[in-house]
């Protein structure tokens, strides 16, 4: 008889064993496809830990890349994404992704209303949750441009020639079009540029063509350009200057007397999405103040989420305006969506290639 309760001891033992095995292989994965630096440790550990889950994160380099990594992948591949404004529309348009009931958001009444933009809604439905948001500003090495630069114009100085670094997207042309002014009545003329005027965008940026040094795919990509002192002028998001100064460096960024075009990243679930129920639960996690504080602090870009300045340090606060968001916001023209896409891909795939 103790032979055999010996005997059941250990099978029981084996099966706990093999059921806790289990259960730690079929951990919850968050799938997530975001523009770089939005699946930080920083801010995922504290959901990871939560909900006792893991984030997976995979980055896309430009609107049309995580439109073509959606489509290869769906529902079946990501929960959750990061589209800006300029796509932000077509992905509702298309159906691709999922309706978001903002009453299991428990920030969303804390959500700035500037933010809350109409082109993520669709027959009464909202498909996206405002997250963080920010300027393509001109950066530039303060230790080799002492003076701050006050136009775009410093992109085509001969002295800087071989030291710029311009993104590789479409959104220079938008940069083209602001400092023709054609924004300067109505936003959304960057984005619906007449033939004549995207004919005048091209022939300035393949003048431009010959002086960049490189054009950036990833923020990590210019981060390095400016860390090896290979460029001393670009346009770049926030978060190069975060990373390049913690090293020691001394980049410094400015908005140009033509203005800026800037971008306002919401996360939208995708149609048919493994794990609806836990990307709801992150999308309260990120909205709420920590959430957006820690977020910030890793990109040192702006939140949505105001009350995020109670975990916010005096320099945090600072860099990102928490304390004047709305006149930050008033600055920037958003991406917004081009209807004409396929031009603007054409010339950009001309210039970069010439």
């Amino acid at each position: 008889m103790k032979k055999l309760l010996l005997i059941a001891g250990a099978v029981l033992a084996s099966t706990m064993i093999f059921t806790m095995s289990g259960c730690k292989e079929k951990q919850e994965t968050l799938n997530l496809l975001v523009w770089e630096g939005y699946a930080d440790p920083l801010f995922t550990k504290e959901f990871e830990e939560t909900y006792n889950v893991k984030v997976n994160g995979t980055y896309f380099n430009t609107s049309d890349d995580l439109v073509a990594k959606l489509k290869a992948g769906g529902g079946k591949s990501y929960d959750l994404i990061s589209p800006s404004g300029d796509m932000a529309g077509f992905l509702v348009q298309s159906d691709m992704v999922e309706p978001i009931d903002i009453s299991q958001i428990s920030n969303w009444k804390d959500i700035n209303p500037t933010v809350i933009l109409d082109d993520v809604e669709k027959d009464g439905q909202i498909y996206g949750v405002p997250y963080l948001w920010g300027p393509d500003y001109l950066i530039y090495d303060a230790d080799v441009i002492s003076e701050e630069p006050d136009s775009w114009e410093i992109f085509w100085d001969p002295a800087y020639a071989g030291k710029i670094s311009l993104y590789d997207d479409i959104s220079n042309i938008y940069l083209i079009g602001q400092m023709l002014g054609l924004d300067a009545v109505d936003k959304t003329a960057l984005y619906n540029m007449t033939d004549s005027q995207l004919s005048y965008a091209k022939d300035e940026l393949l003048k431009l063509n010959p002086a960049v040094r490189k054009y950036w795919v990833s923020a990590g990509e210019l981060s390095d350009l400016f860390a090896n002192k290979e460029v001393a002028v670009a346009v770049g998001w926030p978060l190069t200057v975060n990373d390049v100064n913690a090293k020691g460096r001394n980049l410094k960024w400015t908005i140009p007397k033509e203005g800026c075009t800037g971008w306002m990243d919401r996360l939208m679930i995708v149609k048919g999405a493994l794990h609806k129920d836990l990307a709801m639960k992150y999308l309260d996690y990120i909205t709420s103040p920590k959430g957006q504080a820690l977020s910030s602090e890793a990109t040192l870009y702006c939140v949505v989420n105001p009350k995020a300045k109670e975990y916010e340090s005096p320099e945090l606060q600072e860099a990102t305006y928490i304390n004047d968001l709305d006149t930050f916001f008033s600055k920037i023209n958003f991406w917004q969506y081009v209807e004409e896409r396929d031009k603007y891909n054409d010339i950009w795939t001309e210039v970069k290639t010439n």
